[in-house]
C-alpha cells in the first residue's frame, strides 16, 4: 500500500468513529438527509515545522480546508504538540505558550498585500499580536549555487600612506575577481567566498612595492544542525589589505603596509530547557603585518566565551556571559595581556528582518608594562551595542558601538582604552539605483599603567558615500569615495593625518 493510502485510510477510520449524532446542534435531531459517517468531513492533514524566529521557538500547525468551513491555522507552543509530527532538525527554539486562537471566521477571510505587510512589520513591537510564521526552515535552499565576479575601478588617492607630512598623491586601478558558493541542505548550511586582486597606483617613486599593493578576502560560514536541540556553527573571515580598517577592535589606525587579520570562531549552542539555552565558543584573532613597519605588532588575540541565555518575552531573550580572552604578541617582548568579563545584556528581535544585541558590565585586564617589564590591572567598564534594523525590504540601518580596551599597536603602550562605532545606511531607489551610507567614529585613549609614557588621546573619522547603478543583470557600475581624518591631542608621539578618496569603477556578476 503507498504512503498516500495509507494516511487516508488512517484518516478514514479516525473519521468514521466518530457518531453522526455529535455532528448535530445541541437539542437537535440530525437531518435526514444526512450522509454517512465516513463522508461527514474531509480527513485533516497536518504539518508541523519550525518559525524561523530563533528567539520565539514556537511551531506552525497547517490544516487543510475541509466542506465543513475556512482553514484554520494556530500556533502553539512546545508543551502542546505532543500528538503532533517533530518538526524538521534545523534551528534552535524555545517552546512558548500561546493563548488559545479565536474560533474561526463565518466567511474566508481575504488578507490584501498592504495588510499582510503592516502585521509583518509590528511583529516583536509592543503591539503586536503576531509571530512570523516561514515555512521553510532555516537550510532551505537547497543544492549548489555559484556566482562569479570581477571588478575594474579607477580612483584618486590623496595620501596613500597616512603619512603626517610629504603626502604621496596618486591615481590608481584596481583589478579583482571573486567567486561565491552556497551550499544548502536539511541540516547543513555553508556559505564561501573568495576574492583577490591588486590595486597600482601611478605615482609610486616613493611607495613600496613598486606602488602595487593586494588585496583580497576569504569568508567560509558553516551553520550544522547536529539534533534538534544542538546547534554547531564556524565561521572565518579573513582579509589581506594596505589601507587600515577602521571597523575590526584592534586593528591599526595608520599605514603598516600590507596586512593580513584573520577572525575564526567556533560556537556551540545547545537547548536544556524550552526557556534556557547555552552558547559556547572561542574565538582566535590573527594580526600579522608583512611589511618591518608593522612587523612588531603581529600577534594573536584569544577569546573563550560562555553564554547563558533565558527566554524572557517571545522576542527578547535576558543574557549572562563571561569571557577570558589574551593578548600574545610574536616579535617583541612585555606586551601581552589577560583580561576576563562579566557581562549582562538581551537579544531582542525587533521584527523578523531586524535584531538588537546590547552587552554591559566589567573588564579586568592585566598587562605587561613594556618599558619596566612589570605588570599592571585595568578595572574599568564595558558595553557594546550591534543593531541591525531593517525599515522596509529598501532600506537597512546597521549600528555596531563598543567601549573597552585594545591592543595598542603603539611603541611603548599595550593598553588602548577604545570607543569604537560604526554606522551603515543602506537604501534602494529603484531596481536599478542602490547607494550606501557609512560614518566610523573612534576615539583612543592612550593609557599604560605603571608606565613611564605620556597619556593621550587620538580620535578618527571615516565616512563616506557609494552609489550603484544596475545596467542589466550582469553589469553594473560604481562610483563613491571617502574622507579620513586622524587629530592626536599629542602630535610629538602621534601626528595628524587626512586623506580623500574618489573611485569609480565597474562589476560584473555571473
Amino acid at each position: 500500500m503507498s504512503l498516500h493510502r495509507s494516511i487516508l485510510f488512517v484518516a478514514v477510520l479516525s473519521v468514521a468513529a466518530v457518531p453522526c449524532s455529535a455532528l448535530a446542534e445541541e437539542g437537535q435531531p440530525a437531518p435526514e438527509n444526512a450522509a454517512s459517517e465516513s463522508e461527514v468531513e474531509t480527513p485533516q492533514f497536518r504539518m508541523t515545522y519550525p518559525v524561523r524566529d530563533s528567539a520565539s521557538g514556537q511551531t506552525f500547525t497547517e490544516q487543510a480546508p475541509s466542506t465543513s468551513g475556512p482553514v484554520e491555522a494556530t500556533t502553539v507552543g512546545e508543551a502542546e504538540t505532543s500528538d503532533l509530527a517533530l518538526p524538521e532538525l534545523g534551528e534552535t527554539a524555545f517552546g512558548v505558550e500561546q493563548p488559545a486562537p479565536a474560533p474561526p471566521p463565518s466567511e474566508p477571510q481575504v488578507i490584501t498585500e498592504a495588510a499582510a505587510e503592516a502585521a509583518f512589520e509590528t511583529v516583536g513591537t509592543a503591539g503586536s499580536e503576531t509571530e512570523e510564521v516561514d515555512a521553510g526552515g532555516r537550510f532551505d535552499s537547497g543544492g549548489i549555487e555559484f556566482r562569479y565576479s570581477f571588478t575594474v575601478q579607477q580612483g584618486y588617492n590623496s595620501n596613500v600612506t597616512y603619512a603626517t607630512d610629504n603626502e604621496v598623491e596618486s591615481l590608481y586601478t584596481d583589478i579583482g575577481g571573486g567567486v561565491d558558493l552556497v551550499l544548502g541542505g536539511s541540516r547543513l548550511d555553508i556559505i564561501f567566498g573568495f576574492d583577490l586582486g591588486a590595486a597600482y597606483y601611478y605615482n609610486n617613486s616613493q611607495l613600496q612595492n613598486g606602488g602595487i599593493y593586494p588585496n583580497g578576502a576569504l569568508n567560509l560560514d558553516v551553520d550544522y544542525a547536529v539534533t534538534e536541540r544542538l546547534d554547531l556553527s564556524f565561521n572565518s573571515n579573513t582579509i589581506l589589505s594596505s589601507q587600515p580598517s577602521f571597523t575590526i577592535v584592534g586593528a591599526s589606525d595608520t599605514f603598516f603596509g600590507n596586512y593580513v587579520i584573520s577572525n575564526n570562531s567556533f560556537d556551540v549552542s545547545y537547548r536544556w530547557l524550552p526557556k534556557l539555552e547555552t552558547i559556547t565558543g572561542f574565538d582566535t584573532l590573527f594580526f600579522y603585518y608583512t611589511e618591518p613597519l608593522g612587523d612588531d605588532f603581529s600577534r594573536v588575540d584569544q577569546t573563550f566565551d560562555q553564554q547563558f541565555l533565558y527566554l524572557w518575552k517571545p522576542s527578547t531573550s535576558i543574557v549572562y556571559e563571561y569571557r577570558f580572552s589574551t593578548s600574545t604578541y610574536w616579535e617583541v617582548e612585555n606586551y601581552d595581556s589577560v583580561g576576563n568579563f562579566l557581562l549582562l545584556g538581551f537579544n531582542h528581535t525587533l521584527n523578523p528582518r531586524s535584531v538588537l544585541n546590547f552587552r554591559a558590565g566589567a573588564e579586568q585586564r592585566v598587562s605587561q608594562v613594556p618599558v619596566t617589564g612589570g605588570t599592571s590591572t585595568y578595572l574599568g567598564p564595558f558595553g557594546q551595542l550591534e543593531l541591525n534594523y531593517s525599515l522596509r525590504p529598501q532600506t537597512v540601518v546597521a549600528l555596531n558601538a563598543r567601549y573597552g580596551t585594545t591592543a595598542a599597536s603603539q611603541a611603548g603602550y599595550t593598553q588602548d582604552q577604545q570607543f569604537l562605532s560604526g554606522l551603515t545606511l543602506q537604501h534602494a531607489f529603484g531596481r536599478r539605483l542602490s547607494g550606501s551610507l557609512f560614518f566610523n567614529y573612534q576615539n583612543n585613549f592612550y593609557d599604560q599603567p605603571d608606565g613611564v609614557v605620556p597619556d593621550y588621546t587620538t580620535e578618527v573619522f571615516n565616512t563616506g558615500l557609494n552609489l550603484t547603478f544596475a545596467v542589466n543583470q550582469i553589469w553594473s557600475v560604481n562610483v563613491g569615495g571617502s574622507l579620513t581624518g586622524l587629530y592626536s591631542s599629542n602630535e610629538n608621539l602621534r601626528g595628524n593625518y587626512n586623506q580623500n578618496v574618489l573611485f569609480i569603477g565597474t562589476v560584473f556578476n555571473f
